[in-house]
């Protein structure tokens, strides 16, 4: 199998997989899981068939599948490295993630839709990462959030749970559209939706820059990209996702969909970097991001609720390093940022399984209530104090490494600016690495030193089974490894990343000891100060608890909550207004601008309003059909009682239906003849609820106001009807022409009214079912409002 096919495969594995896990469950029961866990590490084979020819040889695996050649738009393909870096993170983490929930999650839990929901949002990540157009990509993006907000809001009985899972779904998904938008943009510019074309072409990049529409173009982008990865004011969904199952967390929050924004920002790097406003809207949201969010993690009591501060915050530095760049130097901390990215993954996906297995077995969140954990959980202890040593940069770990790279590309960067800037910048790192470590110290000692409370946990605390241990455990030895072996994922992982994403071959040297560097300097004040910091910890955050109770309109989440919760009520106020209840008013409201579309141009434009064109040559057969359908007509307007005027009405649609077999037009007679059959018993049906005869007293002023817009509606209609074949307002071309010559060669069909609707008209007859199905979804949850018993 070549590469191409290998990724293509594992992108859509997990789709198809996922529709039978139904079927596994009622075979393998409550060991569902390791068929899902089996499936993503078949994804992560697949992807690794791969890696030689990217990793190694240093290719990039492109492929197309023809999708929508008119628009532009196919299925196509683009791995490179930073694809590679990605599909594998998600494929991974997704193996260990699926066996660990094995022991997390009760047999009593619907584990067949959990796995589904797991598997459908593996394979939207990995189809987002090697996407090679930007509609592909944002397609698996939406996905991703959808996908997210079924996880997020698993648990559908706590209200937390549909709250975070709202919260997170409308500002991802508001996000995506913007970034979309971003899309039709820089379509707008390249003419193309293709990725690949634009990063291999200079011309177009520098074309980009120079473009009018570059710095719209790029907020947008960003808009989504901040979104998805919880940065700037957009960071408040990621909290309340923590109310999701903590394999969920681990798998979405901390490694992959939070990645996503990440990921986007590396991939139009080339595209936008080397700009001020890059800089300035990157790494201005990344520092901001990363302090504030450092910050506020000191004030959390559940210990998932300190992990999504900590992601939001290690997110910002990964976000702050991509965005520096000079126009000589675009790719200042590329290489850091890269390789952040894969470390945050290792020990921040093993935090948060280690707060699953405390949570497990501790029966509580609440670190308050924690602490002396050590002598039961030693093992856990071991694995959760390498993981959080990581994220406070403490060597030889990983995290030590790459916030060390921080350090350097934020002296580098000051040093490019200039003035202040050559302070302001390393100052700013130095202090998000002051927070890190601060917190990080807080989750080792909050839940395992200390004394042990007899009062809030269980009598008998212990390891957790294996299934649960060793998937942390397993990421704490690539915390070591990659820390005491830095050359292994340097050269084999993050070169070719960096590569692809700077477009031109790097080579980075990355080692433990590298003297008395100033970064090293930056690192041992680092510690200094957050052992100081961690003294005032408790104060801290009882101050911002104090702070927040006094100005609460101070946070974001206070103009979110007040923004939703009057939502309902000012859409009461406003359908109120404009729908009272009244049906006779909405229809003649609809017929009144009807006539003003039509009436309107009519009046302005028009020069010859009754063509003198007109043929009154009527074969006998089709004046009698039409003097049946005016008599009907009639008939149903003037009847006293309903059931006489139903069958009128019938009778008028059958005589269309007539007219149509006459006109030579049976699919459209038939049609006609199944619409009016339904809308008849639907009306006989409707008739037997209400009273027999219409009882209403139609006065005088009534009867002419209706009479007045029914005889406007039906000279509109006439009018547009005598001109439909050589129009109002000159000059007038048909349209006919056009799908009689091409119904053929371009849709493939002879019948040119199925034509019409299906092909040339299919994104309107899409629209049109779309309706429909929400209609029928609108329906079917009012039936099931009224309870069952009713």
């Amino acid at each position: 199998m070549d590469s191409f096919n290998a990724i293509t495969v594992a992108i859509f594995l997990p789709f198809i997989f996922a529709g039978l896990v139904p079927v596994m469950e009622k075979l393998l029961k409550q060991r569902v899981g390791w068929f899902a866990a089996a499936t993503a590490l078949t994804s992560f084979i697949l992807i690794g068939m791969a890696a030689p020819e990217v990793l190694e040889e240093g290719h990039i695996v492109q492929g197309t599948i023809s999708w929508i050649p008119s628009a532009g738009v196919n299925f196509s393909i683009y791995a490179d490295g930073l694809a590679m870096l990605i599909g594998f993170i998600a494929s991974g983490i997704g193996v260990l993630i699926m066996s660990y929930s094995n022991g997390y999650m009760s047999q009593k839990e619907d584990l067949k839709r959990y796995y589904q929901y797991l598997l459908l949002f593996m394979g939207s990540m990995i189809g987002m990462v090697f996407s090679a157009n930007t509609i592909q990509l944002f397609i698996f993006w939406e996905l991703t959030s959808i996908t997210s907000f079924m996880l997020i809001g698993y648990w559908r009985h706590k209200p937390e749970s549909i709250y975070g899972a709202t919260k997170s779904l409308l500002i991802t998904a508001a996000g995506g559209l913007a970034m979309l938008a971003g899309f039709l943009l820089l379509r707008s510019i390249t003419g193309s939706f293709d990725l690949a074309e634009i990063l291999s072409d200079p011309q177009i990049i520098h074309a980009i820059k120079e473009h009018e529409l570059f710095l719209i173009t790029l907020i947008l982008i960003l808009i989504g990209a901040a979104a998805k990865s919880a940065q700037g004011p957009f960071y408040i969904w990621l909290p309340n996702a923590m109310e999701a199952p903590t394999p969920v967390s681990a798998f979405l929050h901390s490694a992959t969909m939070v990645k996503a924004g990440i990921y986007l920002v590396a991939r139009i790097h080339p595209i936008f970097s080397g700009t001020d406003a890059w800089f300035i809207l990157v790494s201005g949201i990344g520092i901001l991001t990363m302090l504030v969010a450092g910050f506020l993690a000191f004030r959390q009591t559940d210990i998932k609720g300190i992990l999504a501060y900590s992601t939001i915050s290690q997110l910002a530095y990964m976000m702050t390093m991509y965005g520096y760049t000079t126009h000589h130097e675009p790719g200042i901390g590329v290489a850091a940022a890269t390789f952040h990215l894969l470390n945050h993954a290792t020990f921040k996906a093993c935090l948060f399984l280690v707060a699953g297995i405390v949570a497990h077995e501790a029966a509580t969140r609440d670190i308050r209530k924690l602490g002396g954990l050590r002598r039961e959980m030693p093992i856990t202890f071991i694995v959760a104090s390498i993981a959080a040593l990581a994220m406070a940069g403490v060597p030889p770990l990983n995290g030590f490494l790459s916030k060390e790279m921080f350090y350097e590309s934020s002296l580098e960067m000051g040093h490019m600016l200039g003035g202040a800037f050559t302070f302001i910048i390393p100052a700013c790192a130095v202090l998000g690495g002051v927070f890190t470590f601060a917190y990080s110290i807080k989750l080792i000692d909050g839940i395992f030193l200390g004394e042990r409370s007899k009062e809030h946990l269980p009598e008998h605390i212990h390891e957790p089974p294996l299934t649960m241990l060793i998937p942390p455990a397993f990421l704490a030895g690539l915390v070591i490894l990659f820390g005491v072996v830095p050359s292994l994922p340097i050269h084999h992982i993050i070169e070719p990343t960096v590569s692809g994403i700077l477009l031109e071959t790097a080579h980075l040297h990355v080692k433990l000891w590298h003297g008395f560097t100033t970064s090293l300097m930056m690192t041992i004040v680092t510690f200094i100060l957050g052992i100081l910091i961690y003294t005032k910890y408790d104060r801290i955050a009882a101050w911002q608890n104090s702070f927040n109770a006094k100005f609460p309109w101070i946070s974001v989440n206070y103009y979110y909550d007040n923004a939703v919760d009057s939502a309902k009520d000012r859409a009461f106020k406003f359908s109120s207004f404009t729908q009272p209840g009244n049906i006779k008013n909405y229809i003649n409201a609809m017929l009144l601008l009807m006539i003003a579309l039509v009436a309107v141009p009519v009046i302005i434009l028009a020069t010859n309003i009754i063509p003198s064109t007109l043929n009154f040559d009527i074969p006998p057969y089709e004046a009698i059909l039409l003097i049946l359908l005016v008599v009907a007509a009639l008939a149903a307007a003037v009847l006293p009682k309903y059931l006489p005027a139903i069958i009128a009405l019938s009778a008028l649609g059958y005589g269309v239906s007539l007219l149509f077999i006459y006109l030579k037009a049976p699919d459209l007679a038939l049609t006609q003849v199944l619409v009016e059959t339904l809308s008849t018993i639907i009306f006989l049906l409707a008739i037997t609820k209400i009273p027999q005869k219409y009882k209403e007293k139609i006065t005088t002023s009534v009867l002419v106001r209706d009479l007045t817009i029914s005889l406007a509606v039906a000279a509109s209609v006439f009018v547009v009807l005598l001109n439909a074949t050589q129009g109002i307002v000159p000059p007038f071309e048909s349209l006919s022409h056009y799908f009689i010559e091409n119904s053929l060669p371009l849709a493939g069909g002879h019948n040119i009214v199925n034509v019409i609707i299906v092909d040339f008209r299919g994104y309107d007859t899409l629209g049109e079912i779309s309706v429909l199905c929400l209609a029928a979804l609108g329906v079917y949850n009012l039936i099931h409002s009224r309870g069952e018993e009713q």
